[in-house]
């Protein structure tokens, strides 16, 4: 009992700095008493209401929330009375109630755990926080807005189970219908912005049913010079698993508690536990819109990084679908110019065009290709038009299967 008064004195200062840098709220009762404890973040609207009067809530107990306290865990929601999280109500079992689903988009009984936002939380600001170090802030975002991330994420999965089954309700799936998910899918985005994206700006152009289709995609993205605008997707039953990761590997990796969406009594998997695999797919970021906020800082990196980073050289999928490109006559201009020099040569010797950055033959292909270079090799007229006659068929035979 001692040793557990004295560690609580000596840590009720970190406890509070960790309260301020997590921007979370922290509940830690009085070391005596048992009385409710409210604890309230203006960053992430969240906050927690406990009613302990068991008469076996002693200090040990309080001695163990606050180590939890001290490993940045939220207070344990399971027996409470009342409780909230991010400014929604919270079930006894820990599941976010009507309201959320409510703002959210989701069906009434549909069953989103808490501790998937709490890792949409904590991921974002682990994977945000060294570019937020950089700029001199504290926190990456000022508030995520739980309720419209989740919205626009759920929005696009319920396109996906859509175009697979011909029916967004469908709540159970099976192996089978698992491997019947596409693999991919491309989309067409008319309002960029550098590591900040709001999928209501985004609009699916093309299913990859076959993992072949989306391969092909993914090569005549880069062979052909196409923004392609490439989502992969993974629905495969490990991707329902928590994953068993490092700590330094857990700081940049999505990865919710899945035991809390557990495998139907047949073995099938529910809609929930899907959406999780779909958001493990798509990164798991906080999204613009509704009420998240950045720093102001941030905001004007994010801006700046816009600019850089994205100069519309690359022609899109989309413009090229909707004839608004010229792509045959845009990928001539491009080998005339001599930016496909590596691949027609590669096409005209029959070998793969490997990146210098990968190991050994990327270093051998490289080597040969400069050495033809400087002995005068040229790419003709007749190796132009073949090499784009080529991604041209291709082109053309992979949007006839994956159009939207």
């Amino acid at each position: 009992m001692s040793f557990a008064n004295a560690f609580l004195k000596q840590n009720a200062s970190k406890l509070n700095e960790i309260q301020n840098a997590n921007s979370q709220t922290l509940v830690r009762s009085e070391v005596l008493n048992s009385t409710n404890t409210t604890n309230t973040s203006n960053n992430t609207n969240f906050s927690i209401s406990s009613k302990t009067s068991s008469p076996n809530y002693d200090i040990s107990s309080e001695f163990k929330n606050s180590i939890y306290t001290l490993k940045y865990k939220q207070v344990d929601i399971s027996n409470t009375s009342t409780n909230t999280a991010y400014g929604y109500s919270v079930d006894k079992d820990g599941y976010m109630g009507s309201d959320f689903n409510k703002a959210a988009g989701l069906p009434n009984d549909f069953k989103i755990h808490k501790s998937t936002l709490d890792e949409i939380y904590s991921f974002n600001t682990s994977f945000k926080e060294h570019t937020a170090n950089d700029l001199g802030v504290s926190n990456y975002y000022t508030n995520i807005d739980m309720a419209d991330t989740i919205r626009q994420y759920y929005s696009k999965f319920n396109q996906i189970i859509n175009h697979s089954f011909g029916n967004s309700n469908k709540t159970s799936f099976s192996v089978e219908d698992l491997n019947s998910l596409p693999k991919g899918y491309s989309i067409h985005n008319t309002d960029f912005k550098f590591m900040f994206q709001n999928l209501d700006s985004q609009t699916i152009t093309n299913f990859y049913n076959t993992q072949e289709r989306y391969n092909e995609a993914e090569q005549l993205g880069m062979f052909g010079h196409i923004n392609i605008g490439l989502q992969p997707l993974n629905f495969t039953p490990q991707s329902m698993q928590t994953q068993n990761l490092d700590e330094n590997s857990a700081k940049y990796t999505f990865n919710p508690d899945m035991s809390v969406y557990p495998q139907n009594e047949d073995g099938s998997y529910s809609k929930e536990a899907l959406f999780m695999s779909f958001l493990k797919s798509s990164g798991g970021e906080a999204l613009e819109g509704g009420n998240t906020t950045l720093n102001p800082l941030v905001k004007a990196h994010i801006e700046a990084m816009t600019k850089e980073s994205f100069d519309g050289s690359l022609a899109s999928l989309d413009d090229i679908m909707t004839g608004k490109v010229d792509f045959a006559s845009l990928l001539k201009g491009y080998a005339q110019d001599g930016w496909l020099d590596a691949d027609i040569y590669a096409m005209e010797k029959g070998v793969a065009w490997q990146n210098t950055s990968i190991g050994y033959g990327g270093a051998w292909f490289d080597n040969q290709f400069n050495q033809a270079k400087a002995n005068g090799w040229k790419a003709s007229n007749q190796s132009i038009d073949s090499y784009v006659n080529s991604i041209m068929d291709r082109l053309n035979n992979l949007l006839g299967q994956t159009r939207v």
